[in-house]
């Protein structure tokens, strides 16, 4: 449907025998909906041409009756059953009784450009070119029925290289065409064009709970309600996966394209439903526009993706505007992934470790150990650049096993020279709670190390916790069922509901020092932090303040009764070398 609510009908003549079917696309696109080749009925009956003499093979369901790259010697006439045309896993026909097979690559003396497969158990005879000429010249008719169906097959073969076949949207291929029109259409005429890029946010999830069949309903249904939304003059184009561009054509600035975005992002504020259940989906949305950022297609999606990716680190189901910044933040994100997968497979990683302080004795009663990588170029690359593209590439889960396999075989050398905190704290990250093998791998580690489990503390954020509660609970209990203690991080940044929080088998309490940083001056900071101190000991666990870097700080952590603390007033971050003195200094 148009804007105007007026049902548009795009041109279709030339697919006489492929059903129309309104929608909203630009003037000129050939907007179809696909139909097996098998479902445009043939006028003539192929095996009224055959003899009592003609050989018949028989094929079971399933068997390869021609593969993709045999000479084309003979093509072959369904007797009965039916039978696929296939490249690869892509169906591209259904052929039944009284059809052809393979007559493209005889009559073009070529290979086959597609394999055949017994779609049930069939009868087919060979037909060479010899038998097919003499069938031409009994009957002239079998000539133009062959022709007139190499056509029908031609086209919708056209039809299936240009559109998604689920959502029977242009595809990426056609996209980029209609894109390179658009852009010669707006340098023609002094228009601006507009492009956006969007993305499910994760759309995996439900692939992986659903099941593809379901997760295909949901991408049909996305469609539907975009086609709905968009202009008549517009391109809607399904890129692959979870992934949909729009062309805005003819853009007159900023806003207009904001407000298309908008548009786009409205279409999920109501649930979807699968199974009678409703599903709620969300998108971030990529912008960029002609001839601003770009005079070539490549250049503008490459912007738009760029643009999708800042949004969804951003928080995602929101929109972003590509800029020479952002591309730049993403040529950074590019060059340190690259680094940081070679960083692994180089030793370039190293721990340091943070000591924590008890408030009453001043001793050191645990380490945290924390990533740092040093460049041999770059020099060192905080924490802030690489962990969060570890976190989105994948990569924090050998890192974070790296980090778990060497704080626990450091915590084992202390241990084994008698300076050994407490306690060697390792973080664990959001996607690594998420692994199906966790709890064995930790098991494993500390096997291997030789290290008592009660000697190793592991700490989870707020947001890891609340991913999926359930998941995380069982995963805790088993972490404590091995004697490994929990320390629940940054408490305070994430969204906790307590009635999940007092769920979860926890030991210690880490104050995060975004609450810090204003102690004892800040109203609000003093309010929250006495909050969280009361919250941990109405529940029996130890607190820890993080960030102390003033006596101020201290004092009122302190006053207030917090067990731990760590922080730059007593160490920053050292490596282990350093850490050693001050573990002798402790003992």
């Amino acid at each position: 449907m148009s804007r105007s609510g007026k049902t548009l009908w795009h041109r279709a003549e030339f697919l006489p025998n492929l059903q129309r079917m309104p929608c909203a696309a630009p003037e000129g696109a050939y907007i179809v909906e696909h139909r097996h080749f098998s479902d445009v009925a043939m006028s003539f009956d192929f095996t009224s041409q055959l003899t009592p003499d003609d050989k018949v093979e028989t094929f079971t369901a399933g068997q390869l009756i021609f593969a993709m790259g045999q000479p084309g010697d003979a093509m072959y006439i369904v007797k009965s059953g039916k039978a696929e045309i296939r490249v690869g896993d892509h169906v591209y026909s259904c052929v039944e009784a009284g059809e052809t097979l393979g007559e493209m690559a005889l009559l073009d003396d070529d290979v086959r450009s597609a394999s055949a497969v017994a779609l049930t158990d069939c009868e087919v005879v060979a037909v060479k070119k010899d038998r097919l000429l003499s069938m031409v010249q009994r009957n002239p008719l079998v000539a133009l029925e062959m022709t007139r169906y190499m056509v029908q097959r031609l086209r919708s073969m056209n039809y299936q290289a240009q559109y998604d076949l689920l959502t029977h949207l242009p595809n990426r291929t056609l996209f980029r065409e209609q894109c390179q029109r658009a852009l010669i259409r707006a340098a023609r005429q002094d228009k601006a064009v507009g492009l956006l890029h969007m993305d499910l946010d994760h759309f995996e999830n439900i692939n992986d709970s659903l099941g593809y069949a379901e997760a295909d309903k949901l991408l049909a249904e996305v469609a539907t309600r975009l086609q709905l939304i968009v202009r008549s003059n517009d391109v809607l184009a399904r890129l692959g996966a979870d992934e949909f561009a729009l062309l805005v054509d003819v853009v007159r600035d900023e806003e207009e394209l904001a407000d298309c975005a908008e548009r786009l992002l409205g279409i999920f504020a109501e649930p979807f439903e699968s199974k009678g259940a409703p599903i709620y989906l969300g998108a971030s949305i990529g912008i960029t526009w002609h001839p601003g950022e770009g005079n070539d297609v490549e250049v503008l999606l490459k912007n738009a993706d760029t643009a999708m990716h800042a949004a969804k680190r951003n928080g995602r189901n929101q929109y972003a505007f590509f800029s020479s910044a952002l591309n730049a933040k993403a040529i950074e994100f590019l060059t340190l992934k690259s680094a940081l997968r070679q960083a692994i497979d180089l030793n370039q990683l190293s721990l340091h470790y943070q000591p924590r302080v008890d408030l009453k004795t001043g001793k050191v009663l645990s380490v945290e150990a924390l990533m740092r990588w040093n460049h041999p170029e770059m020099g060192f690359v905080s924490p802030a650049r690489f962990i969060p593209i570890a976190e989105e590439t994948g990569l924090i889960e050998p890192l974070g096993e790296w980090a778990l396999m060497e704080g626990c075989r450091q915590q084992k050398a202390w241990m084994d020279a008698g300076i050994a905190p407490a306690h060697m704290a390792v973080n664990l990250s959001a996607r690594q709670m998420g692994q199906e093998g966790l709890v064995d791998t930790v098991r494993n580690i500390l096997k291997t190390c030789d290290l008592p489990a009660d000697r190793l503390e592991l700490e989870i954020t707020e947001s890891a916790l609340m991913d999926d509660p359930n998941m995380v609970v069982e995963k805790l209990k088993a972490f404590r069922e091995l004697g490994v203690a929990i320390a629940l991080d940054d408490f305070g940044t994430g969204y906790s509901s307590l009635s999940y929080l007092k769920r979860f088998p926890l030991d210690c309490m880490k104050i995060d020092q975004s609450f810090v940083r204003g102690l004892p001056a800040d109203r609000d900071d003093v309010a929250i932090t006495r909050t969280i101190i009361a919250l941990a000991r109405n529940m029996r666990l130890k607190t820890v303040v993080e960030g102390i870097e003033t006596e101020a700080q201290l004092a009122f952590a302190k006053a207030e009764g917090c067990d731990e603390f760590q922080g730059y007033l007593f160490s920053k971050p050292l490596p282990a070398a350093e850490v050693e003195k001050v573990l002798r200094g402790n003992v």
